[in-house]
């Protein structure tokens, strides 16, 4: 076939592809870098599939354009500084889980506001001449964004990065087991000692009734605030928590041999290391580093928000110092690539593409924050990993990892000369934590099919049948009282009592008065 006539059948087939793909709305009100990062792998594999898609970001995707893709920036972002101090990140010993779940308000809620209120996502809330089969939706505390799927009446999929919360049950009709299903910030496993149990119920019920009565109802404002002109005579606005309810589909960031068995939805689905792809090449420089690290390398980031070149000179010396001491070498992600004093078998860079270094074989350790993309990077490539959690779900991750033997976790605030170097030797000397590495990431490379085309199946599952209804569950309709079957338990308790009544009240009437 001459060149001509194959250029040419790409092009038909790639307009046929355009012409077929539904249009979808891209939503990602939060602007945490790491989470953009995770989505925007599904909104170009959408626009790879010849979809139309229009996302609302926090950040543009670099060297992308298609005519598929329209992109709305909210520019500048919200800046999360002004809620959340990175410099604080350095000097906490550390948070109470409690402290945690307030967390997620207290980033997530300013920041959808803010996003709703840019002139450029104002003229989408008010056009009325666009349609969108499809809205996808970032799942981080911002269900006011739901009211995008209820003004152009689509139905809605939601893509969760960090985890699975109790409350995505809820969403599709069951409560979680809290018997042998931890809080998804608790590292327990399905295994809870009695005092565990009990901890995670009061957690539970904590996390609960902070969603149901604070951080609802404040999403709930926020979107009749900027979705008012939507109501009608005689049909107000729904309710956020109504819009959650009426969610088709919910894609998690989590994977089947990293999380315990628990009881699951048809609506939701795992799509843990859906971003993992197969390694590309790596740069010159970095190619050289890793192939002549003779006694193996190890890799160092703390991850896109929390940033190396923000700690204090004194840590940084610290790690310096004892790095300089291996005889392995150490690539650094590190933000200031003027740093003074870099030991000669250290490397720092600002941007290392870190899946692919973590796949090249000279690599024996990888030290991290403990994201859960990160974390998920480190377990498919099989490196061991020593976690340096700071907030969030990083503790989690981390100490899932240390439970499953292919990590050890050293808190930021604990680092000194002397721990450091006993968790390093350790995970370098000690081939326990290589092997189970190595066996952690057979099961979780070990899929029917790829997370990315397990994704993509369901989204356009949802597009194709409308919002697959006849896959959710009527229990979501259900009272608690009635779902918990208290209604048919309580019953005949109450037949017995009202019988147990009327006896008593005949055989007082029967009884002969006395004289």
């Amino acid at each position: 076939m001459c060149f001509k006539m194959k250029h040419h059948l790409i092009l038909i087939f790639s307009l046929i592809a355009i012409s077929n793909g539904y249009k979808i709305l891209f939503l990602v009100p939060f602007p945490g870098p790491s989470h953009w990062f995770l989505l925007q792998n599904f909104l170009k594999e959408l626009v790879n599939r010849g979809h139309h898609v229009t996302a609302i970001v926090n950040k543009k995707i670099s060297n992308f354009n298609s005519p598929n893709y329209t992109e709305i920036l909210i520019d500048p972002p919200y800046d999360l500084s002004a809620v959340f101090s990175k410099d604080d990140l350095f000097k906490k010993t550390g948070q109470s889980d409690f402290d945690t779940l307030h967390l997620y308000d207290i980033v997530a809620t300013p920041s959808s506001e803010y996003g709703l209120k840019h002139p450029d996502v104002q003229r989408i809330i008010h056009s009325n001449d666009l349609h969108f089969d499809l809205v996808i939706i970032e799942e981080f505390f911002s269900e006011s964004w739901l009211m995008f799927g209820y003004k152009f009446n689509a139905p809605v999929v939601t893509i969760c990065t960090y985890g699975y919360s109790d409350f995505f049950d809820r969403t599709m009709g069951m409560l979680t087991p809290w018997s042998h299903i931890a809080h998804m910030i608790l590292p327990f496993g399905d295994d809870m000692t009695y005092s565990e149990r009990v901890y995670n119920v009061v957690l539970s019920l904590y996390d609960w009734a902070l969603r149901d009565w604070i951080v609802l109802p404040k999403q709930n404002r926020i979107a009749q605030r900027y979705f008012g002109h939507l109501a009608r005579d005689g049909k107000p606005l729904p309710s956020v928590q109504e819009l959650h309810n009426n969610i088709s589909m919910i894609l998690t960031n989590t994977h089947r041999s990293t999380s315990k068995p628990r009881p699951q939805m048809p609506t939701i689905i795992n799509v843990g290391g859906a971003h993992m792809k197969p390694p590309k090449p790596l740069p010159k420089d970095l190619k050289d580093f890793l192939d002549h690290s003779k006694h193996g390398a190890i890799l160092f980031s703390l991850g896109s928000f929390i940033q190396s070149s923000d700690m204090p000179p004194e840590r940084i010396a610290l790690f310096f110092n004892i790095f300089s001491k291996l005889k392995q070498r150490v690539i650094w992600k590190f933000e200031t690539e003027t740093l003074p004093n870099i030991p000669p078998n250290v490397k720092i860079s600002k941007w290392l593409p870190q899946a692919d270094i973590l796949a090249h074989p000279n690599v024996i350790l990888f030290i991290t924050h403990g994201g859960m993309s990160g974390t998920f990077e480190g377990t498919a490539r099989g490196v061991p990993m020593l976690f340096i959690p700071f907030f969030g779900d990083q503790m989690r991750n981390s100490l899932k990892s240390v439970a499953s033997g292919n990590a050890l976790q050293l808190p930021y605030t604990d680092i000194t000369l002397e721990s450091l170097s006993t968790k390093l030797n350790e995970l370098l000397t000690n081939k326990s934590y290589y092997n189970r590495a190595k066996e952690l990431a057979s099961l979780f490379n070990d899929n029917l099919m790829h997370p990315m085309d397990e994704a993509m199946f369901w989204i356009e599952y949802v597009a194709r049948n409308k919002g697959a209804k006849h896959l959710k569950s009527n229990a979501v309709n259900m009272s608690l009282f009635s779902y918990l079957l208290l209604d048919i338990i309580l019953a005949p308790f109450a037949v017995i009592y009202i019988l147990y009544l009327a006896v008593k009240y005949l055989s007082k009437e029967k009884t002969p008065e006395s004289e």
